[in-house]
């Protein structure tokens, strides 16, 4: 008897190893997947606006960074420190023009990864917008500003693929080569109601499904396979909205099948294993066969780094 559904997917992707240089924009879900990738040697990046849910400010995030043109920085002051209308709440300063400084080189540090990069993963959040009343801007983060300085609107499906159509082909000038993976997060956005959500992501679905009709991107279900194949309540956090370990486990996975060859796959596990060693708490750490055994652990650690001197360890 089967007591779930499993489901297949349109697996077109090119196979990624340890060589290649990954990039990760989007919601807190991109940095989860970004980090089971680096804790397994990828060279992998994630986020460096900090997380982003809203389609439209993801694909502003990187037509500013590819755009020779000057950049008017939505910067405003809360409190004692300065925070940008475009990043998340953990890119600040207490100087603005420290700030600024530090925007334009995050910029500048993401073009040229995103030069090299054989791999962008986009996740996308929520297609609810927050704007400014005083000019209708959308915000990437509303930085627990008061609540009637925004308008909250839910984006259309016309709006996002229009900019992401611009976006992408900002991105095929700099790395015409580049494989460009979507993804809707799994994570619930209760906030907004749990009906609205719904009515969020399947605008993030459809918006998807139309990108990549004309950009020769893909689509991984990540949304899909949290919501259909592990459709219980166990594999959530205890605040049912994020997915719990075991979920995000479950999900690698998933890319692992689909993206990597038998031979990273058992990379992947030697290194799992090495790194459980490396964090073993011994019962005698003075003992003799103690110290024999991590003699023996940095041999096979110094080995493996000369046999594999792709993966980051």
């Amino acid at each position: 008897m089967d007591f779930k559904l499993n489901f297949d997917f349109d697996q077109t992707y090119r196979i990624i190893n340890h060589k290649d240089k990954l990039l990760f924009l989007g919601s807190c879900f991109s940095d989860e997947i970004s980090s089971k990738f680096k804790y397994h040697g990828f060279n992998s990046l994630s986020n460096p606006f900090g997380t982003i849910f809203h389609p439209i400010i993801i694909s502003k995030f990187i037509d500013e960074c590819l755009s020779n043109k000057t950049i008017n920085e939505r910067i405003f002051h809360r409190n004692d420190i300065f925070l940008s209308w475009d990043a998340s709440s953990t890119i600040y300063d207490t100087d603005k023009f420290k700030l600024k400084l530090d925007l334009n080189e995050i910029r500048r540090n993401f073009v040229n990864q995103l030069k090299a990069a054989h791999t962008l993963f986009i996740t996308f959040g929520s297609s609810w917008g927050y704007h400014l009343e005083e000019n209708s801007e959308l915000v990437a983060n509303c930085h627990k500003m008061p609540s009637n300085i925004f308008r909250k609107e839910l984006s259309s499906i016309e709006s996002i693929v229009s900019e992401w159509k611009k976006t992408i082909d900002l991105i095929k000038v700099i790395n015409p080569e580049i494989q460009l993976i979507f993804t809707v997060s799994p994570v619930r956005h209760i906030k907004d109601g749990l009906i609205e959500n719904n009515q969020s992501k399947s605008i993030l679905i459809e918006s998807i499904r139309q990108i990549n009709k004309f950009s020769n991107s893909s689509y991984f279900p990540s949304y899909e396979i949290m919501i259909d194949e592990l459709r219980d309540y166990r594999f959530y956090k205890s605040d049912l909205i994020h997915p719990s370990e075991d979920a995000i486990e479950y999900i690698w996975n998933k890319i692992q099948t689909s993206f990597f060859e038998l031979n990273t796959i058992k990379k992947v596990k030697d290194i799992n294993s090495l790194k459980k060693q490396i964090v073993h708490k011994y019962l005698h750490p003075d003992s003799k066969e103690t110290i024999e055994n991590k003699m023996k652990l940095d041999i096979k650690i110094k080995k493996f780094k000369e046999e594999n001197p792709e993966i980051i360890l």
